[in-house]
């Protein structure tokens, strides 16, 4: 249904009353007739309204003609334009000058258009259109509206996020097809800053990452001492809903060219997987590195399940080279592991596999659990008992040195009364038995027979003041282990479990602040009564707090010699606008003193500031120290890593263009 209005304005005042009397009920009674003879069809249709100053209505080809501050409304769409011819059958509107287009999806302007309002397509000359929800502006001498959330353009388009003139960043290119929320291409682009040119591609495809699309990420440049100019370009590769992949092409201008390709999937019934493999070829070293990560995860609510973490390098230096991560460059074992895991009630069974490459000292020597066969018996009450028990069959293998097979049987029973002084015992049996083989010799089995006892007093004291409550728990244990000692190869924690008799006093205090421990302070002094005229171990002292610092310290003190032997801590101090992190370890026996620091700062809403030192005083000194700067705008962001290490200064650069790129997401199933 059309509805049309004459708007008056103050020239139309000047005119005689006779001609504006003769309008009003002119258009009032076009209104009236087309509401009487309106087929019943039509209450459907969607009402169209129109305003101008001056309007003419051609009855032969049902159109409109209006000049003059002319206004189209229909449901939640408004168009204004000086001039306007309307097709009331088809719902064509041709409008010219000063063209303003505003609906909940969109908004555009334009010196001329063409339009259908009923299919929402048609051409804009001169146009700037604004997708309202994620801000992007695609704007050209012709653009063709093919659809709802698509825009088209033969000749030259600019596509870009940012507000304002000239835009901070933007894409200019011809053949440019724009679909909201899923993909950007363009031909002859190039990527301007300010409006002037700096990258330049015959071809451009890039995801709107409303939704997971298949295109290029944002590149990472770096410059590093040793590896050279660097540039990684990821292509992000959406196969389904639940699975993606993305390839990695990495180019250091010293050292090569490297290729990844990560994969990634979820299924129904709680799987979940992630490969990754890569590979480059060192110009500089003359070596192939290779990586291979695997992560497969089937853990359904019931039933059997699986866990299997591969991790592969083929050359013991790969983290050094090219990880800039400082966990994994000091890293000094590579762990694989395998499960699957058969549930039972109150009991489950397993088959384990584990592999680990000595990242530091090739020598051979390090015992692979190829495979291990298991049951665990969890707690389970009888009468006032619990009862446990853990059962393994394992095979060791090991290249250079004495493989062995080891059955291990470890029965538990724990009881527990009292009230306000809790004592708390565990009586135990443990059966091991060992074959070994290697060395081109076979040894005789050997078997360990144990009996184990593990008790301890527990009490609480507290008193309530008016801001806190004050927590005491002293304890007593007493661990006795009558064991068959043999001279055996450590293969893992069995082999540790040795003939015993300690005692340890401890002393637990606990501040609490409306239900919430916010401090607290241990104090255990163990004895061992078979170390003859020495049997005090080391004093360990454990302080940690949640306000105003958040902080975890633990040291241990050799009363016997009167020696600090190992002093761990980690205080971490938030402020308003940023954290400080600081953090120490410390082992005498074994020479390490290593320091680490980092900061964090936002001075600004648009900028933030990190720093992370780590420094070996026992060492190499300055071992790691990096700066990174990351500053956001309304429609970009750069982050900018500086690092440090021995050997080695890296420089790394990272754009994001908000609404085009963004790290790939989880695939979802």
């Amino acid at each position: 249904m059309i509805v049309a209005m004459m708007r008056q304005g103050v020239s139309q005042i000047q005119k005689p009353l006779r001609e504006v009397a003769f309008a009003i009920p002119f258009f009032l009674l076009l209104t009236l007739i087309g509401a009487l003879f309106a087929e019943t069809c039509q209450a459907a249709e969607k009402e169209t309204t129109i305003t101008a100053e001056t309007m003419q209505y051609f009855s032969d080809e049902k159109k409109y003609v209006a000049t003059g501050a002319v206004t189209i409304e229909q449901e939640d769409a408004t168009i204004q334009a000086d001039q306007m011819t309307y097709f009331e059958e088809t719902g064509d509107v041709f409008m010219e000058g000063n063209v303003r287009y505003n609906d909940p999806v969109i908004a555009f302007t334009a010196r001329r258009a063409e339009m259908n309002m009923e299919k929402k397509t048609g051409r804009l000359f001169g146009g700037d259109v604004l997708f309202k929800e994620d801000n992007y502006h695609i704007s050209g001498d012709v653009l063709e509206r093919k659809g709802d959330k698509e825009f088209a353009s033969k000749e030259e388009a600019r596509f870009t996020t940012c507000d304002g003139i000239p835009p901070a960043w933007c894409f200019r290119g011809k053949d440019v097809n724009l679909l909201a929320g899923k993909s950007l291409t363009a031909r002859d682009a190039s990527f301007r800053l300010r409006d002037v040119p700096v990258l330049y591609t015959p071809y451009f495809m890039a995801p709107l990452l409303t939704e997971r699309q298949t295109g290029f990420l944002m590149p990472l440049i770096s410059n590093s001492s040793t590896r050279g100019f660097g540039l990684n370009i990821p292509f992000f590769w959406a196969i389904a809903e639940n699975r993606d992949a993305t390839f990695m092409l990495d180019t250091y201008s010293k050292r090569g060219i490297g290729t990844g390709l990560e994969y990634r999937f979820i299924e129904p019934g709680g799987i979940e997987s992630n490969w990754w493999i890569y590979h480059i070829r060192d110009n500089d070293l003359h070596k192939d590195f290779t990586e291979f990560k695997a992560l497969y995860e089937q853990r359904p609510g019931s039933g059997p399940s699986l866990f299997a973490n591969i991790n592969v390098v083929n050359e013991q230096d790969f983290y050094r080279e090219f990880n800039p991560n400082k966990e994994k460059q000091i890293l000094r074992y590579l762990e694989s592991t395998a499960e699957l895991s058969l549930p039972f009630k109150n009991s489950r069974g397993y088959l384990l596999g584990q592999y680990w490459i000595d990242l530091d000292h090739d020598t051979g020597d390090v015992p692979q659990r190829l495979p291990e066969v298991g049951y665990v018996l969890h707690y389970t009450r009888i009468g006032s008992f619990m009862v446990s028990a853990d059962t393994s069959a394992s095979n060791f293998w090991v290249k250079n040195g004495v493989s062995a097979q080891r059955l291990d049987i470890y029965p538990r029973l724990l009881h527990s009364l009292g009230d306000a002084v809790v004592l708390t015992q565990i009586f135990a049996l443990r059966e091991t038995a060992y074959a070994f083989s290697g060395d081109d010799k076979t040894q005789s089995g050997l078997q360990r027979q144990a009996a184990e006892y593990d008790g301890s007093v527990n009490m609480r004291l507290y008193r309530q003041y008016a801001a806190f409550t004050h927590i005491i728990e002293p304890s007593v244990r007493y661990h006795y282990i009558t064991s068959s000692e043999n001279d055996i190869q450590v293969y893992d924690a069995v082999e540790t479990y040795k003939k015993t008799s300690r005692v340890e006093l401890s002393v637990l205090n606990r501040l609490r602040v409306k239900g919430r421990d916010m401090a607290a302070l241990r104090v255990t002094q163990p004895l061992d009564t078979y170390q003859g005229d020495r049997p005090f171990l080391p004093l360990t002292v454990e302080l940690s707090s949640r306000t105003p610092l958040v902080m975890s310290i633990s040291a241990q003190y050799d009363v016997n010699y009167g020696t600090v032997k190992t002093v761990t801590s980690d205080i971490s101090l938030p402020f308003k606008r940023g954290s400080i992190h600081v953090g120490q370890r410390y082992n005498k026996d074994e020479d390490i003193m290593v320091y680490k620091a980092s900061i964090i700062v936002q001075p600004v809403r648009a900028i933030e500031l990190a720093a992370k030192v780590w420094y070996d005083a026992k060492g190499e000194g300055l071992t790691n120290l990096s700066v990174d700067m990351r500053y956001s705008r309304q429609c970009w962001g750069v982050r900018i890593t500086a690092a440090k290490r021995p050997g080695d200064f890296t420089m790394q650069v990272m754009f994001d263009l908000f609404g085009v790129t963004a790290k790939a997401p989880k695939a979802s199933g």
